[in-house]
């Protein structure tokens, strides 16, 4: 059946159609544009508190890593497919190691206004071609307990965004359709039990 599939979709009365997305490297066709963001948003944090690149957020570090070093980034942004953020809103932690989320939403603006003044992407779409990482307890309703969450809701500005988060819960206010649910990140030396 598989011969059959593929032949009949490289058959070249079906040229140029669903046999081209099939059979095309999806790596050498998407484009992400990683905006180079003022340090006091991503690495001053980091400089600031190391304890966040073995936190459970860690994602929003990493992700961050991995698309500046990805076949998929571009230096182009008329080129890009998707624009990423790195504001890293989950790095100010208390002395426990407990991440505050009480500075997230001003961050999470001020970052918005910073991109939106110097570049045009984020203006022609309002957001809609960007993802966030916002790994929280409740994503993007930057807050750690339940009840103050659902009564903050997901921040306006990134209705229209994507968001990538470690929250999953259904049908809930803090998880707005369209996100992309990841696991918590785990330090490899912890997931190979050293």
């Amino acid at each position: 059946m598989g011969l059959t599939f593929t032949y009949f979709y490289n058959s070249p009365s079906y040229a140029g159609r669903a046999g081209d997305v099939l059979e095309d490297n999806p790596v050498g066709r998407l484009k992400v544009f990683v905006y180079e963001l003022l340090k006091k948003y991503n690495k001053k944090i980091l400089q600031k508190d190391p304890r966040c690149l073995t936190h459970m957020f860690a994602a929003e570090i990493f992700m961050h890593r991995f698309l500046l070093s990805s076949p998929v980034h571009t230096l182009n942004p008329d080129e890009a497919d998707w624009f990423y953020t790195p504001v890293y809103t989950t790095c100010n932690l208390t002395p426990n190691g407990l991440p505050l989320p009480f500075k997230s939403p001003r961050m999470m603006r001020s970052a918005i206004q910073l991109i939106s003044s110097n570049w045009p992407y984020w203006n022609r779409t309002e957001g809609a071609d960007h993802f966030f990482i916002v790994p929280h307890d409740f994503g993007a309703c930057f807050h750690y307990q339940e009840k103050k969450a659902i009564e903050r809701g997901i921040l306006p500005l990134l209705w229209r965004s994507t968001l990538v988060q470690t929250f999953g819960q259904r049908n809930h206010v803090c998880l707005k359709q369209g996100s992309i649910t990841i696991p918590p990140y785990a330090p490899p030396q912890k997931m190979l039990g050293n």
